[in-house]
């Protein structure tokens, strides 16, 4: 595990474990706003991206205001960024083409929980109403989920195992599990609706490859 916080030098980046290793990159104005789960990439609020091993460095996220927060996923194909616009968009992972914009400018909290699954497909995010957005990567541009939360903001997310669950945090209730069991919600789709033809899928669906969907 890697972490990324701001000093009077720069950004310290620190591997944990055993034996910590730590060192110090970027400038001292710039301040962190994720780093990759190789520790191999920084990317600063301003949306510099750092190679932690050269420092070198090279200008991301182009068009979105100062960061607020970004994660990227665990596998390395994506990069969410918050701005402090609250503006929510899915990047690649180094920061140079923007997939999708998922929430417009003060539409969401300024600092959002955000989560990816273990292998980057659903991500998650918590919204200004204390609500959470659960949207498929592959998919970025159709409507995603909304799973109930309770009461309150949420303070932290995260998926389980295999993205069965997710589990929230708020301020009222320290954790609540929401299942999302995709293939089951399929399945009752598929059951009262069937599958949509190439027709239906041009008609409402035309910037997205077509596919078999039951």
């Amino acid at each position: 595990m890697h972490t990324a916080v701001s000093t009077r030098d720069g950004i310290l980046v620190t591997r944990q474990g055993a034996h910590p290793v730590s060192h110090v990159v970027g400038r001292r104005s710039e301040g962190p706003a994720a780093i990759d789960p190789a520790g191999r990439t920084v990317v600063t609020a301003e949306g510099v991206l750092i190679d932690v091993a050269t420092g070198g460095r090279r200008q991301g996220l182009q068009g979105e205001d100062l960061l607020s927060t970004a994660v990227f996923s665990p596998d390395g194909r994506y990069l969410v960024a918050a701005d402090t616009q609250g503006r929510l968009t899915l990047w690649d992972a180094g920061g140079q083409h923007r997939i999708a914009v998922l929430a417009a400018a003060d539409s969401t909290v300024e600092r959002p929980a955000l989560a990816f699954s273990a292998d980057g497909s659903p991500l998650a995010a918590s919204r200004y109403d204390g609500s959470v957005h659960v949207w498929e990567t592959e998919s970025p541009r159709l409507a995603g989920a909304t799973p109930p939360t309770g009461d309150g903001p949420v303070l932290a997310i995260g998926f389980t195992p295999g993205a069965r669950e997710l589990r929230m945090a708020t301020a009222h209730l320290p954790l609540r599990s929401a299942r999302l069991a995709p293939d089951r919600a399929a399945a009752d789709v598929c059951a009262r609706a069937g599958g949509a033809t190439r027709e239906e899928w041009r008609r409402y669906l035309p910037d997205v490859p077509y596919r078999k969907t039951c």
